[in-house]
């Protein structure tokens, strides 16, 4: 039986792990340092955001079915730097997808190319510098293999991957632009 001043009693807590970033006192706990920006326009929690798993689950509800974050999305995955403005996927050519709030791209992935980062499929560091490195523009590339590098990859690691590339891929140009990222890392 409740008592009659039970409605005074404080509801029980519940954690935010995340808003809209139009939600209404979303500016006032974001200035309080509570929430943090993700991609796609949302606002995470600060420590679920601070390690790789928090992050990844994050990005769990835009990935499709049969896909693995990649390119910028898993750089902010991996290392938490340059959150991009959209999500990056990569499936497998054959499959077919409707995912409208991420960018696929349709590539073969090897054994050993994806890892499960909090249960998300996501591409390893050596193949999220190679694509970055192959297929993106050279400022974001730069950018982004200099984080995965800051955190631990090694560069010798990448350019053997570039060198024993067995698809075809623009290795002259990633290779340059290693170069110089690996350069300034140094």
């Amino acid at each position: 039986m409740t008592s009659p001043l039970a409605w005074l009693e404080a509801p029980p807590l519940v954690p935010l792990t995340w808003a809209a970033t139009g939600a209404p006192g979303s500016a006032g706990i974001r200035y309080d340092g509570l929430m943090g920006a993700t991609p796609e326009d949302a606002l995470g929690a600060v420590d679920l955001l601070a390690g790789p798993e928090g992050r990844a689950a994050h990005l769990c509800g835009v990935l499709p079915a049969g896909g693995a974050l990649a390119r910028a999305a898993a750089v902010w995955v991996h290392t938490g730097r340059l959150r991009p403005g959209r999500t990056d996927v990569v499936v497998e050519p054959h499959r077919r997808v409707h995912a409208p709030h991420v960018v696929v791209h349709r590539q073969h992935l090897a054994d050993g190319d994806v890892v499960r980062v909090a249960g998300v499929p996501t591409t390893v560091p050596v193949r999220t510098a190679v694509d970055l490195l192959c297929f993106v523009e050279r400022r974001t590339a730069v950018a982004g293999v200099r984080a995965l590098l800051h955190d631990g990859l090694a560069a010798s690691m990448v350019g053997d991957a570039l060198r024993g590339a067995d698809r075809r891929l623009p290795v002259r140009r990633a290779l340059a632009v290693l170069e110089l990222v690996a350069g300034r890392a140094a």
